[in-house]
């Protein structure tokens, strides 16, 4: 059984060890001697530098988990419009991968290796590592969605490059690979509405005050 330490808020440690430190002044101060009176002075400097100390780390802490959100959510409101166009685009080429074409009569693979390929996006890891602040762990359930779309791109550029001379992709291996282009759509499209929630709190669309104001 792994051990964990409990959780405890940075005010919640900052008022136990100010409670400890001013339990220990006091049973040094009960019925001090004359000459005890500078070692409590003393000890209640050494406090006061600590509790200063205790309070920079704590504040610079919180400051930086507040930049590391609004970054996130800059992130968030830059990814979503262009994420969510990309994840469509897996969609339909994931759910191609069990219809024909009607129309041109294209056989299955290669109506999914076509939809595949039209399915393009710019994001990156590093764009990604900026999103982790987000809940949900949209960063990460984005970075296994894309490197399982990839996986699939590379599988479906060998069976792509075995074509030819009588050898056809079956049905059943077109509808694995639909599949797992599905499983990769459904990690990104719940990371989407993360990101999308997290745009709407730090771009939210401004009111008609807003707009028309002078």
């Amino acid at each position: 059984m792994r051990f964990r330490l409990p959780k405890v808020t940075a005010r919640e440690g900052f008022a136990l060890i100010l409670g400890g430190l001013a339990g220990a002044l006091l049973i040094q101060a009960t019925e001090p001697q004359p000459t005890q009176w500078l070692d409590v002075l003393t000890a209640v400097g050494t406090v006061g530098a600590v509790i200063v100390a205790l309070w920079a780390v704590l504040w610079g802490r919180h400051v930086q988990k507040e930049q590391a959100k609004d970054r996130a959510g800059l992130y968030a409101a830059y990814i979503a419009a262009k994420l969510e166009r990309y994840v469509d685009a897996l969609q339909t080429a994931s759910t191609g991968a069990y219809f024909d074409d009607l129309v041109h009569h294209t056989p299955r693979f290669l109506h999914l290796k076509r939809e595949l390929d039209s399915a393009t996006t710019d994001i990156s890891l590093d764009m990604l590592a900026h999103l982790i602040p987000v809940d949900g762990r949209a960063a990460h359930r984005l970075a296994r969605g894309l490197a399982l779309v990839e996986e699939v791109q590379r599988a479906v550029a060998l069976e792509t490059n075995e074509l030819g001379g009588g050898y056809q992709v079956s049905d059943e291996r077109t509808l694995e690979l639909g599949g797992q282009l599905g499983e990769a759509v459904d990690l990104m499209r719940v990371a989407l509405g993360e990101c999308h929630s997290l745009a709407a709190i730090y771009a939210k669309t401004p009111t008609a005050e807003e707009i028309h104001s002078e």
